[in-house]
């Protein structure tokens, strides 16, 4: 059988998973809350209920003042979730609906990563969507070992892509053996090929992803919340949906 890659026609597949947050509490079958840690993205999450929840059927992901309610002693404190170990797809097309409000100093971000142990020296990451401040667009971007340390446009890796701001969208990715392609509104954004010859450079079609759905304020990228009267900060995801095809 032929590959199919996302140079083709994109149909053919299978809804095999959906989450529409419909229930009164995130699901613990599904999604972890993301805790702190020393990198950009999540030197400010909290594991503070009120940051991470569903309202309306829709996941809530908050970014307040630190109020000093709690132990978090950064400035502001945020809220994530992750499907580590509980919700992982290979070789699949994956869809997001979501909205955030514009805010200096505000990163949102709906992201995969590989579950599991992956290679020595590999690195694979999906960036379905990031937001910066006021931007009327957003960014959309794969990271491998290969465009990490050596040759990050070629092919090219990135691109960004028009938004109803302050409005919903839908984010997608598709992986295929031979190929990544990332959409936004159902328009393709970035088509990134396979290879061959060149070490660690397609990585993704080698591992199951889980989702990271973040809230950040502040970092390197984004830069500094420059009025905190703005916040809080908001990112409502409406619901996610997983498809897989057979001839993949």
């Amino acid at each position: 059988m032929a590959a199919v890659s996302c140079a083709d026609k994109s149909d053919g597949w299978k809804l095999v998973w959906t989450e529409d947050f419909n229930g009164n509490e995130i699901d613990p079958e599904s999604w972890t809350r993301v805790a702190k840690g020393p990198s950009d993205w999540n030197d400010m999450m909290s594991l503070r209920e009120d940051l991470a929840f569903i309202e309306d059927g829709q996941l809530v992901l908050l970014g307040k003042v630190n109020d000093g309610t709690s132990e978090d002693t950064t400035a502001f404190v945020t809220g994530g979730v992750k499907s580590v170990g509980k919700k992982s797809f290979r070789l699949a097309k994956f869809e997001i609906k979501a909205k955030f409000n514009n805010v200096n100093g505000f990163w949102p971000a709906l992201w995969l990563m590989p579950d599991g142990k992956i290679a020595d020296g590999d690195y694979a990451e999906v960036d379905i969507m990031e937001h910066l401040n006021q931007d009327t667009l957003v960014y959309q971007t794969v990271h491998s070992r290969y465009t990490l340390n050596v040759d990050a446009d070629n092919p090219p890796h990135s691109n960004t892509a028009p938004i109803n701001y302050n409005d919903w969208n839908i984010y997608g990715a598709e992986i295929y053996q031979d190929s990544l392609c990332l959409f936004t509104n159902g328009v393709k954004t970035l088509t990134y090929p396979r290879v061959e010859g060149k070490e660690l450079q397609f990585p993704w079609s080698e591992y199951p992803f889980y989702f990271i759905l973040s809230n950040q304020i502040e970092g390197a990228w984004v830069g500094p919340v420059s009025d905190p009267g703005q916040l809080p900060t908001e990112l409502r995801i409406d619901w996610i949906k997983v498809y897989e095809r057979k001839d993949l």
